[in-house]
């Protein structure tokens, strides 16, 4: 089992992350279009306000309850944990009618001439968030029965056909663009639960045939057909309280993390601290500034949190929970901290270079006049945060009990009213990029909050993780001599030649990723094992060293000494 959810999770980062890479440069190829022919104002409306109100209605929603029922071990009690989905379309019926209200009465109204479609967009979009969460039992079903692919393919027509429909409205139907955005939302949200539930169907039916006479096989997959994934009848609805209470836990602390991680939009969509057209440039950088997260650390943690849920009991000392499982989440969580943080530390270093030429080379003069390169190179500095806040949060849900939750969630609630309020301050004296500095407090305070958590969880333990976030000296020499290479170049090369420029970071970005790689030995070990898969090569044979991994008590991380990339399973 325990191999099974680590090359599961293995499987899901490494897929969706190839295909937020490859669909993210299709939608940065379609959102440079975009740019070029939308007004700003529609830009900002689009971008900011009515996919605000679309993520505020998602996550509110179904956040709670996907992260209790990730964490069911596959085996029995199905029932109970998709009538615990379907409670997430009263919840979204309830959200939906709040911030439809919100959006349409109490915050700044747009233009004359953009008013109407923008109040039809609203309505479109509250009512697709509930359409939405028809798909919330099969995607957890999905997610838990390891079906990788599917939540790939699922994805890829959501974000597909928003980007296209958007397009061609800017192509033929310029004046009526918001509109026509919203009913495209409307569109990839109905595919998006079709496409989910008739997956389900020809999964079940190839099950059947591939089983026929089979009663034991039959009997391994949870589902004889799509009305399983519906709830209960009214008399046998019922639901496990442990998830219900770890859901409702997560309900109350979602409002929170909601609050923290939109923060800045709602600041400035509430209080106008900037215009649409600045709205809608400030959301432009920051997704260029956010793009490692969002197809890189999404995809991770969102696979880390799976794989830490299966393995991790929660509420359990680490001396009681099972030793292989153990083991494997040590080693997974140190692993993952340490490239994320690598991964982190090389951003800053590239990206403060590099914001300007960026910057030009997607928008021309619209973005580099100003304080867009200013934004973009904090922006780097936020992605650092969040690629240590992401994995760290990822283990601290997963190994909290239930009065931690409701603890760190009453943490949050203070947080969350320190950060808007920092938020505002420092947008008042700084502008945008004082909204990407009070998300860099944030940040570091969540992180503080998480490390306190795995450093108790592991307190009994001679090594800890939390290594993981202490490079080598030479790598971060390295990184440390890149960084000033880059400055200069950009000082005294940049304006002499651009091309120049690029090269020289091409170079050391090789560079960096080169030492590393070689320097942290099991992501060599990871990359010569898929080389081999690809090739044909048999590597399913261990060492008769690795095969006393499931043995060992504590796995040492000292990188000079490290064995970690040794055992398949691993």
């Amino acid at each position: 089992m325990s191999s099974s959810v680590v090359s599961s999770s293995l499987r899901s980062a490494s897929w969706n992350m190839i295909t937020q890479v490859m669909f993210r440069f299709v939608t940065f190829a379609m959102n440079a279009f975009v740019l070029r022919h939308i007004s700003r104002d529609v830009l900002g409306l689009v971008n900011v306000r009515l996919n605000l109100l679309d993520d505020t209605i998602m996550f509110l929603s179904k956040e709670g309850f996907r992260l209790a029922c990730l964490g069911h071990k596959g085996k029995e009690g199905w029932p109970k944990v998709i009538n615990l989905m379907w409670l997430t379309v009263p919840v979204s019926i309830f959200w939906s009618s709040i911030f439809f209200w919100v959006w349409t009465s109490l915050l700044p109204s747009p233009s004359t001439d953009l008013l109407e479609q923008y109040h039809q967009a609203v309505l479109i979009v509250a009512i697709s968030g509930v359409g939405q969460m028809l798909a919330e039992p099969p995607y957890v079903a999905g997610q838990v029965l390891m079906f990788v692919r599917l939540r790939v393919v699922m994805d890829t027509v959501w974000v597909l056909t928003r980007v296209v429909v958007l397009c061609l409205a800017v192509m033929y139907m310029p004046d009526k663009v918001v509109i026509v955005w919203a009913w495209g939302h409307a569109l990839a949200g109905l595919l998006y639960v079709l496409g989910y539930y008739l997956a389900f169907h020809i999964i079940i039916k190839v099950n059947k045939q591939h089983s026929h006479g089979n009663k034991a096989a039959t009997n391994q997959f949870p589902f004889t057909s799509v009305l399983d994934l519906l709830p209960s009848r009214p008399s046998q609805f019922s639901v496990d309280q442990e998830q219900w209470t770890v859901a409702t836990s997560f309900l109350g602390q979602g409002v929170m993390k909601q609050l923290l991680t939109e923060g800045e939009r709602y600041v400035m969509t509430i209080f106008s601290l900037l215009t649409l057209s600045e709205q809608g440039i400030f959301d432009v950088i920051s997704n260029l500034g956010s793009l490692a997260a969002r197809f890189i650390f999404r995809p991770v943690e969102e696979s880390a949190y799976f794989f830490f849920s299966q393995l991790w009991s929660r509420s359990v000392p680490v001396e009681q929970q099972d030793k292989e499982n153990s083991a494997k989440v040590q080693l997974g969580l140190f692993r993952l901290l340490r490239l994320m943080f690598l991964l982190g530390l090389t951003v800053v270093v590239m990206g403060y270079s590099y914001s300007h030429l960026l910057l030009h080379l997607y928008g021309g003069l619209t973005l580099t006049d100003g304080v867009g390169p200013q934004l973009l190179q904090a922006q780097c500095l936020l992605i650092l945060f969040l690629s240590v806040n992401g994995i760290t949060e990822c283990f601290a849900r997963a190994a909290m009990s239930d009065v931690e939750i409701n603890s760190y969630t009453r943490i949050m609630s203070l947080m969350s009213v320190v950060y808007l309020g920092l938020a505002f301050v420092l947008t008042k004296m700084m502008g945008p990029v004082g909204f990407v500095f009070a998300n860099c407090c944030n940040m570091a305070i969540r992180i503080g909050f998480s490390i306190r958590v795995i450093r108790s969880t592991f307190s009994s333990l001679e090594n800890s993780p939390l290594s993981g976030l202490a490079p080598d000296n030479d790598i971060l020499f390295l990184l440390l001599t890149g960084g000033v290479t880059c400055q200069l170049s950009e000082i005294y090369i940049y304006q002499w030649s651009a091309l120049a420029h690029l090269a020289i970071g091409v170079v050391v970005g090789l560079m960096v990723v080169v030492a590393v790689v070689v320097k942290e030995d099991f992501i060599l070990a990871f990359i010569v094992e898929k080389f081999k898969a690809v090739l044909g090569i048999n590597s399913n044979e261990k060492t008769d060293v690795s095969q006393d991994d499931s043995d060992q008590e504590i796995p040492s991380w000292n990188p000079a000494e490290d064995n970690i990339g040794k055992s398949k399973d691993d």
